[in-house]
């Protein structure tokens, strides 16, 4: 599946999660705080994602955040959002690391 066709889909699964707010928290993990230039790795899989602010040196880096909130992503970026009852809630455009 070429990247450019990958879409995916998220949950707000950091919300259920810990309430600490360190580097290290999972709140501070959660995709909704990346921003533009951080890098992400899909701890999940394609159809149920769950990604994870991680530093982009390191080797488990696998996509890079390109841009938030848009509409539509350039072609070659794949394109994650968060859910919640069905609306989106964050998206963000990824080019792969």
């Amino acid at each position: 599946m070429s990247a450019a066709r990958l879409v995916i889909a998220g949950v707000w699964m950091y919300t259920s999660r810990g309430n600490t707010t360190g580097p290290d928290s999972e709140s501070a993990k959660a995709p909704a705080v990346a921003e533009v230039g951080d890098c992400v790795q899909n701890k999940g899989t394609d159809d149920q994602p769950d990604m994870e602010v991680i530093g982009c040196s390191d080797a488990k880096a696998e996509y890079k955040v390109a841009s938030k909130f848009e509409n539509e992503c350039e072609p070659g970026q794949s394109r994650f959002e968060q859910t919640r009852n069905g609306r989106v809630q964050f998206a963000m455009c990824l080019t792969k690391v």
